[in-house]
């Protein structure tokens, strides 16, 4: 079973709320969830959208077609009918003139008396989102009990009496559809609850089982939903949660929790980091630990603030002068978000430097079904701490960047007795001392160097998934479209491999040529120029057949990769993805409406004129 529902509706009406209740409705049942929502940077008055897809197995991405679209306004109608597939089903405000909108003749159309149901249950005009959930269950004849018990959770802040209207808004409008929209779907709840979560969730839930103690950030989108996350749960945690008054604050109060002996992390996106790169560099030279979490949106710029893209990766591999280490991971899914974040903590420790954990809005945002997270996985490895000190003598200073056969020198925390030295931005010697000697200089380069080839070793290689007569690599957030257009590929007979990657940099060149192997080979990317794959070259030579672009501000649904990967196998060696039939700006609904007032104008001219 596989099937889908999509909400839509003006920014403020509950869209978002309907769709997330809904994802964690399903989730409850024992089903496999994908919740993906859309909206644009505007605070009212735009248009919001949220899709959930739930199977019996797992999902791993939004589909670009839908089984049910509930249309809270006109606008919603328009923006996504023809989203709808074979027989789909528009559930809608009745009261909504649906005049001059045309509706393909397959889908089902089911109106609902909002206003009428809403005065029926004594509930209040702010409650029709809630009257909708209760029909579009309905029409599937999932049990409403559990959506009665899952509204007692949400809303039992608020009251009883807010409890009860809600309660009766769901049920007057399930009684509606059950007795008036006869439809063939029969979802009904098939095992045992799952975790409904989102990439930023499961980052942050990584970061607390990895000891973190410490955040900073300065709200950004796609990362802002992170610190509203921890700020929620600093109390229950233990944590220490700041807002700064900027990203350079951030990053620097983060570099200082590590400097102090607790674990740290930053938050932000592209524009954010821009600010923060001296600082990276500055953790490079000290050899202090610091753990970036960068949630990638459109650029350059203020871009497109609420959309995806993976175009940040050479702006964290150039970030700030000069030539030194880091790792740069970009998990796949929400797994990999809890895990190799804790895992993140560990590398920034035991090598001393920058670890970058790449998100994008798409995974960042999103919601996932997981059947549960194992902390018993994740280790803590706090690197090479410096123990039982010999006494110092009067002004000497404890040798914190001794040279090492591996360049990992002893740590030492502030307090720690005999530890005492310094961590600044300028060269230094062993013992800590700013130095300007050309042949010092060169042994610390080196020293910091060295630790190349056990991160190497250390490095994983990239997944594979499935064997065929073509390659298929992608990286970070792309994995779950990638794996379902496999599925969709396999379903008409055609066999590929998937090669993901989420260790980005820097590249082991033996794990990932084993890892592509030999024949054709493609990659699919979120920006514009192929940046993983120019990277893939630089760092092994590997050079792909086809590169797949997509760069439009969303994220590639499988159908579009499967038919791309189809156009490669017949020789394209650059495919550019657009969006088809729902290539809209309805996001800002206002330029729609004004299109139309304006051909509004103009008949009315010209019927005057031939009057």
């Amino acid at each position: 079973m596989d099937f889908s529902f999509k909400i839509g509706g003006a920014a403020g009406e509950g869209v978002m709320v309907i769709g997330r209740t809904a994802g964690k409705l399903f989730t409850r049942g024992g089903y496999y969830v994908f919740g993906y929502p859309e909206y644009p940077s505007l605070i009212r008055g735009g248009h919001n959208s949220y899709q959930i897809r739930i199977s019996d197995e797992k999902v791993l991405s939004p589909s670009k077609y839908t089984n049910i679209v509930v249309a809270l306004n006109k606008n919603s109608v328009k923006f996504h009918k023809d989203s709808l597939s074979k027989d789909g089903i528009l559930l809608y405000d009745s009261a909504i003139d649906l005049s001059g909108v045309e509706i393909r003749e397959d889908i089902i159309k089911c109106g609902l008396p909002v206003l009428g149901l809403l005065k029926e249950a004594n509930a209040e005009p702010k409650m029709a989102n809630v009257l909708l959930l209760g029909a579009m269950i309905g029409l599937v004849k999932y049990p409403v009990e559990m959506l009665n018990e899952l509204i007692r959770q949400e809303f039992s802040r608020k009251g009883e009496e807010v409890v009860n209207k809600n309660i009766a808004a769901a049920k007057v409008a399930y009684e509606y559809v059950m007795k008036n929209a006869k439809t063939p779907i029969d979802i009904k709840p098939v095992g045992q609850p799952k975790l409904y979560i989102s990439g930023n969730e499961a980052t942050g839930i990584g970061a607390i089982a990895a000891g973190m103690k410490f955040y900073a950030a300065y709200p950004m989108t796609p990362a802002t939903n992170l610190l509203h996350f921890l700020v929620q749960n600093q109390e229950k945690e233990k944590i220490v949660v700041v807002q700064t008054e900027d990203e350079i604050t951030a990053a620097q109060m983060m570099i200082g929790a590590f400097y102090a002996g607790a674990r740290g992390m930053v938050g932000t996106s592209g524009g954010g980091f821009a600010l923060m790169t001296e600082s990276v560099g500055m953790s490079a030279l000290a050899e202090t630990p610091s753990v970036f979490y960068l949630a990638q949106r459109v650029g350059p710029s203020t871009g497109m603030p609420t959309w995806t893209e993976q175009a940040d990766i050479f702006q964290v591999i150039g970030a700030s002068q000069g030539e030194f280490l880091r790792i740069i991971l970009a998990p796949g899914d929400v797994e990999e978000c809890f895990y190799q974040t804790a895992e993140a903590f560990n590398l920034a420790e035991k090598y001393q430097f920058p670890v970058f954990i790449l998100s994008d809005k798409f995974l960042a945002e999103s919601h996932y079904t997981v059947d549960s997270f194992d902390t018993e996985k994740i280790t803590i490895d706090r690197g090479r701490v410096a123990k039982n000190l010999a006494p110092l003598s009067e002004g000497e200073r404890f040798h914190r960047y001794m040279i090492t056969d591996d360049g990992v020198s002893p740590r030492t925390f502030p307090g720690m007795e005999n530890g005492e030295h310094v961590a600044t931005s300028y060269e230094h010697r062993e013992d800590s001392f700013t130095t300007e000697d050309f042949d010092m200089r060169a042994e610390q380069v080196n020293k910091r160097a060295k630790k190349l080839e056990k991160i190497l070793e250390e490095s994983w290689a990239p997944n594979v998934y499935g064997d065929g007569i073509l390659t298929l690599a992608v990286w970070g957030s792309q994995k779950g479209p990638a794996l379902e257009a496999q599925k969709l590929l396999k379903s008409e007979g055609i066999e590929i491999k998937v090669v993901h990657f989420s260790w980005l940099y820097p590249l082991n060149k033996e794990k990932v040529a084993a890892a592509i192997g030999n024949g054709k080979k493609v990659i699919a990317e979120n920006n514009s120029t192929g940046m993983f794959a120019k990277l893939l070259k630089m760092e092994t030579g590997i050079e792909f057949d086809t590169t797949i672009l997509k760069y439009t501000g969303r994220q590639f649904f499988p159908e579009q990769l499967a038919m791309a990967v189809k156009e490669a196998m017949n020789g394209r060696r650059k495919i550019v993805i657009k969006e088809g039939f729902d290539n809209y700006e309805f996001y800002y609904p206002y330029k729609y409406e004004e299109q139309e007032r304006k051909k509004a104008e103009e008949a009315k001219e010209k019927t005057e004129v031939s009057g």
